[in-house]
Order: structure tokens, then sequence, then C-alpha cells
């Protein structure tokens, strides 16, 4: 403990710079601004930032990138609440309430349980990141491909916890189609898949397009014929007391909060899993055990609570990987891994042993980043919320106009934008016949992870793969938890039912 104290008193020294903080701000302001259009993820925000990097000092190279990283998150849940339109992907599961509580006139407060419980999922994996960053790295990297492979799956079928027992077939469909579709491009081996012949499938279907399409153009595709985008009378009334009454309502939820944010933490140390499936994940848990979960999807502020905390602890959880051990937890961190490199700096454990120091600066600069964000939050949340006001013949092109663009940017090629094209419309008639549009989204999220990891453990295990999933440890629990979430939610009415007799 003494150690760890003389690493933390040094890094509030190095802190105090003034240099310091004003990257954080400049960091936090961009990474807010970007999370709020949709389809520009932190992966290309960071991107596209990492050359102003070049002739910053490598503590305020990596405060920057790392305040841009989290901000994004904090972005992308203001259009997921107000317009439905997920900034970014780690914000898909804040639309089933948030949006609901849009549509209730409660947009600033939804706001506010959402800002609040960013900030304090993020403070929580943070701050346990002083204390246990090297062991909670090194289990995570002991998950094998057997276990990854339960994880993806388990993804999907946590979804048919978010659903009622009428719907779970729908739910399930979408998730394993999306799987199927996650699945397309170039395997692992150099086998082609499902590519039609075009090279813009050699890589698999994009997420970027798919979110922005499934999410973001199918909701376009529902403004038409609607004078705005909430009825009038219902619409929110820009106010920061109500954000503030919606930071205090996230405040009645601790035990949610702190769940939650330890979830998040845990999938974002596991590589490749990412803030969606924390966010996913946590809402289906807190939806199964919490009073309230009958409420969810209806516009419950615990409904807001559980995927804003989880998603924004999973950065803890995926810097502590990628620093610890140098391997990215997300594709945010890759890019953070080539701005250590250009540093002149070594990830992994080389780096914890020989740098401690600047790892303790990075931590307290992504905790005092979340005080930055709140405020900035709060500011952005006043601004942005008389984006209900505009007409949709107005707000709905210019919608679109950010859609096409965050399409394009992904890879620079109009494939892209037409195959959003195609997937706002597929989503626009999913909903009409109530299949779910998170269950497909996240299934070709985990679809190329589950894919590449099953391969991985047929060249291990070769014939025994079946044998090793049901006889490792971890992997038997999976699978468990998988039955489990199935069966649920066929099991939970005729218990209630025997109960009530």
């Amino acid at each position: 403990m003494a150690e760890i104290a003389t690493y933390v008193g040094n890094a509030l020294g190095e802190l105090a710079s003034g240099s310091t903080w004003m990257w954080i701000i400049i960091g936090t302001f961009m990474g807010i601004i970007v999370g709020a259009i949709p389809g520009f993820t932190s992966s290309m925000a960071t991107g596209i930032l990492l050359p102003v990097t070049f002739a910053l000092t490598p503590v305020n190279a990596l405060v920057f990138l790392i305040s841009v990283y989290i901000a994004t998150i904090y972005g992308g849940s203001i259009t997921a609440i107000l317009l439905n339109t997920p900034g970014a992907p780690e914000s898909s599961a804040s639309t089933f309430d948030g949006y609901q509580m849009t549509l209730k006139g409660q947009g600033c407060e939804a706001l506010g349980v959402a800002f609040c419980s960013s900030a304090c999922g993020g403070l929580i994996s943070y701050v346990f990141m002083i204390f246990a960053m090297v062991p909670i790295a090194r289990m995570a990297v002991k998950i094998g491909p057997t276990e990854m492979f339960l994880i993806a799956l388990m993804g999907v079928s946590i979804l048919a916890v978010l659903s009622s027992s009428a719907n779970v077939p729908k739910t399930l469909l979408s998730g394993f189609v999306g799987l199927l579709i996650g699945t397309m491009g170039m395997t692992p081996t150099g086998e082609w898949r499902a590519t039609f012949g075009s090279i813009y499938l050699a890589e698999g279907v994009q997420v970027v397009p798919a979110i922005i399409g499934f999410f973001a153009m199918s909701e376009v595709f529902s403004m038409v014929g609607k004078e705005f985008i909430v009825n009038k009378d219902a619409q929110t009334k820009t106010s920061v007391r109500k954000i503030l009454k919606g930071m205090h309502w996230a405040l009645r939820y601790p035990k949610t909060i702190i769940t939650c944010g330890v979830t998040g933490m845990i999938i974002g140390a596991i590589p490749a899993a990412g803030g969606t499936v924390a966010a996913f994940t946590a809402y289906g848990m807190t939806k199964k055990s919490s009073k309230c979960g009958p409420r969810f999807g209806t516009g419950c502020p615990e409904g807001v609570v559980a995927p804003e905390a989880a998603n924004n602890a999973c950065t803890g959880g995926a810097l502590m990987t990628t620093l610890a051990l140098g391997v990215p937890g997300s594709s945010t961190c890759a890019i953070l891994l080539g701005a250590l490199s250009i540093q002149g700096l070594t990830p992994g454990p080389t780096l914890v042993r020989d740098q401690m120091p600047m790892v303790y600066v990075l931590i307290l600069a992504a905790i005092l980043s979340q005080v930055v964000m709140l405020v900035m939050a709060i500011g952005a949340g006043f601004g942005l919320t008389n984006l209900l006001d505009i007409p949709t013949k107005i707000l709905a092109p210019c919608i679109m106009v950010f859609c096409i663009a965050g399409s394009f940017a992904c890879r620079n090629a109009m494939f892209d934008v037409f195959l959003m094209f195609a997937f706002g419309l597929v989503g626009y008639l999913m909903k009409q016949f109530d299949f779910s549009l998170p269950g497909i989204v996240l299934g070709i999220v985990l679809g190329g992870i589950a894919d590449n990891q099953l391969i991985r453990a047929n060249q291990l295990f070769g014939s025994e793969t079946i044998k090793a999933i049901f006889t490792r440890p971890v992997s038997l629990v999976l699978v468990i938890v998988i039955v489990f979430s199935v069966v649920w939610p066929y099991v939970q009415p005729l218990l209630k039912k025997k109960k009530n007799v």
C-alpha cells in the first residue's frame, strides 16, 4: 500500500501541470462532440487524432487519447437517448429505456441518469485499476478460445432475457442471423466465405455501417410522415435542473451502479469483448434481477443506469489489459498501443515494471477526466436537447448526412454507404414485424469473434473441442448461463403463475 501511495502522490504532482489539464479538456470536448455523431466511433476518433500526438510528451499524448476514448461513450449516449440513434456502438443498449423516457418528456432526466451512471461506472473501474491492474489483466489473458466462443454466444443468448416469452424466438432468430452475417469474409485459415466475389466483404461486414443502418437509418425511415420526432406535447424542454434531477435519480440505484460497473470492467478486460457486449450483458443481468425488471423497455431509469455504468467501466478494463499485457482490450486500445510505440514505449509487463509512475499518471488522468466530462456533458446535453424542437423535414436529412459520412469514413468506400442503406431498410421492416434490432446488431458484432475463436479452439483441441467446452470449468459455467438465458423467459411466467395459485 505504501508503494501505491507513493505512485499516486507522484502522479498527482505530474498532473498539476497546466498542459496536462489542457489536453484532458481538449480531448474530452472533442470526444463528446465526435461521440454524438452517429458512426464516428471512439476508434475512428482516436485514429484521426493520433497524428496530433506526435509532437507531445508521452504523458500528454496518452492522456489526450484516453480522454477522447472515454468521452466518446458519453457523447454517444446523448443521441442514443434523444434520437434513438446511438452515436457510439457502446451506447446502443441505452436506447431501450433512454429513448422511451424521451418520448415521455423526460429526455433531460434520462441524460442526467446516463451522465451520472457513466461517471460512477468509470470511477469504479479506474479506482479498482489502481489496486488490481496486474492481477486482473493476468486473469483475462488466461481465458482460452473455448471461453471466448461461449462468451460470444452468451452475448446473443442474453437477449432472450430482454424479451417476453412470446418474443424470444424472434429475438434469438435475429441474434443468430446476426452471427451468420458476422462470419462473412476471409477466415483465419484463408478461405473466403459468403463474399459473393466482392473484395469489400473480404474483411467481413463492417460493424459501423451495420450499427448506423439498423439503428440510425431505420429511425430516419420511421420519421417519414412525422412532423416532429416526438409529439409536441411530450417534447423535452431544455433544463439543467432536470439534468441534475436525473443525476440524482441515478444515485437511487447504488447496487446497480456497482454491479454493472464491476461487470463492465471484467468484460472490458477480456480482449475483443468490448463495451457493446458489456452494456447488453449488464442490461440483461439487471433486468433479470431487479424488482423493476418488468418495466424495462418502457422508460425505466434503472434501464439507463445499467448499460451506461457498464460501458464506461469497460474502458478501464480494456486499458488494464492493454497496458499490463500489450493485448488490446478493444479496437481503440489497439490504436493506443500504436501511440505507445510512437512514443518509444513497449506496452506489456515491461511497461508496468519499468514505467509504473507513468501508468499511475494515466490512471489518475482518466479519473480526473470523468469529472471534466461530467461538467461538459451537462452543457452538451443542455444544448443538444433542442434537437427535438427541430422538424423532422430538417432533422432527418441532417441525420442522414451524418449516417452517410460515418459509413463512408469507415473505409472510404461507397460500398459501406450502400450497405448502410440496405441495413436501414431491413431494420425498418424488422421493427414493423417486431424482430430485434439489438439482436441482429449484437450478432454481427460477435459473429467474427465467435467464428475466429471456434476455429482456434478446433486447431488447439481438434476432435476434443466439444469435450473441452464441457470439461473446462469456466466454459461449463458459460454453457449453463447460456442455457439458463434461453430457458428462463419460459420458466419465469410458470413460476409466477404457480406462486399466485
